[in-house]
């Protein structure tokens, strides 16, 4: 089993949910919606296969880790479930970072990209974007009004395909690898309140195609994460390589 460790302390068509997840500094916070947005590109592969249609999305501030240091980042992950086990698979994870960017790729197989991420407090008020080429292409916002009891730690599931394209440019290296990667949360403040997500069109970022129809909620988090990982099992090449340029962006199309 792969394992590794992250402490983030202080200084830091289907209709489908969205938890909307944002990480000041040395703290976690969310908004929930439901969004209008195809499961196929969870379920198209099979592995994992899309469990409860819910899409979960984050925009964070990290100040501290033990192992790549300070950075910012953000996700876009797909509910799904590998045999009996459930989590988010994760479609989109962008940061802020090389050293974040490179840690995620080569051990969890994360497809992370380069971005600006910003992040703003206003008392009970919380903003925070996205930005690629000049595009806010994801935005959230969240108004943390009401106190949640701490019961203990809380955890949360996500799923990985770990590839390498083929040297020479024809398919991949070998066989994807489906990981797991399980976070363990010591939650020292949990608020929430109402909140919201906009997402703009991009052409490298697609993510202007979700569509928000419904509100939800928004919660706050503040503490510290563990996280490991393990391999689950391989996927055929030549099957997943349609779906191998997540954390590529494509210039072809751009005059």
């Amino acid at each position: 089993m792969v394992t590794a460790a992250e402490t983030c302390g202080d200084g830091a068509s289907a209709a489908v949910a969205v938890i909307v997840t944002v990480f000041p500094a040395g703290t976690f916070a969310g908004a929930l919606y439901i969004v209008e947005a195809p499961l196929a590109v969870c379920a198209a592969v099979n592995e994992p296969q899309a469990a409860e249609p819910q899409v979960t999305v984050g925009i964070g501030t990290l100040g501290r880790s033990n192992c790549v240091g300070a950075f910012d980042g953000g996700m876009l992950c797909v509910r799904a479930r590998y045999k009996d086990v459930e989590g988010d698979f994760c479609l989109a994870m962008p940061m802020s970072t090389d050293v974040a960017i490179i840690f995620g790729r080569e051990l969890y197989g994360e497809p992370k990209k380069q971005a600006r991420v910003q992040l703003k407090s206003d008392g009970d008020v919380v903003r925070a974007s996205v930005e690629r080429f000049g595009t806010a292409y994801m935005s959230l916002e969240a108004r943390l009004t009401e106190n949640v009891p701490i019961d203990g730690p809380t955890y949360a599931d996500r799923f990985h395909f770990k590839f390498m394209h083929a040297a020479n440019g024809r398919g991949l290296e070998f066989d994807p690898i489906l990981v797991h990667a399980h976070f363990t949360q010591h939650v020292r403040v949990h608020r929430r309140g109402p909140g919201k997500v906009i997402f703009k069109p991009s052409h490298h970022d697609p993510l202007g195609e979700i569509e928000v129809v419904e509100l939800r909620g928004a919660t706050y988090f503040e503490g510290d994460i563990h996280a490991e990982a393990r391999r689950l099992a391989t996927v055929d090449a030549a099957r997943f390589m349609p779906f191998a340029f997540q954390n590529i962006d494509d210039y072809t199309a751009i005059e």
